[in-house]
């Protein structure tokens, strides 16, 4: 099976906690502008980082580039207990649509995890 081109890798914990993700990469489905898994991937990510940002009030630290199709997004270090919370509802449901991508277009996206505290 050929590498997917884009990779979004979810931070955890050690407890399973998530704390923040990064996508990085084209998916390499269609001609720029009429991808639509890169269009599905972007919007729910944006998405999450919109609602853990301004819906929840989270300290979100982030960077988006868009030339290389980058965007990384994690809690900051002084995240509250209840913020952790409160974001693992919109963490494990931008996991779970990824998770639908990545299972019809198993070339073009791949979900990985890296630990971290």
């Amino acid at each position: 099976m050929k590498t997917p081109r884009n990779t979004v890798a979810f931070y955890r914990r050690p407890d399973g906690t998530l704390t923040g993700y990064r996508a990085q990469g084209h998916t390499g489905y269609a001609e720029a502008g009429s991808d639509i898994v890169c269009a599905a991937v972007s919007a729910l990510t944006q998405s999450t980082l919109n609602g853990l940002r301004s819906v929840l009030k989270a300290p979100v630290v982030f960077e988006i580039d868009d030339q290389s199709a980058f965007l990384e997004a994690y809690l900051a270090p002084e995240a509250t207990r209840e913020q952790t919370a409160q974001a693992q509802l919109l963490l494990r449901t931008l996991l779970e649509g990824l998770q639908a991508i990545e299972e019809g277009y198993p070339r073009n996206v791949r979900i990985i995890y890296e630990e971290r505290r």
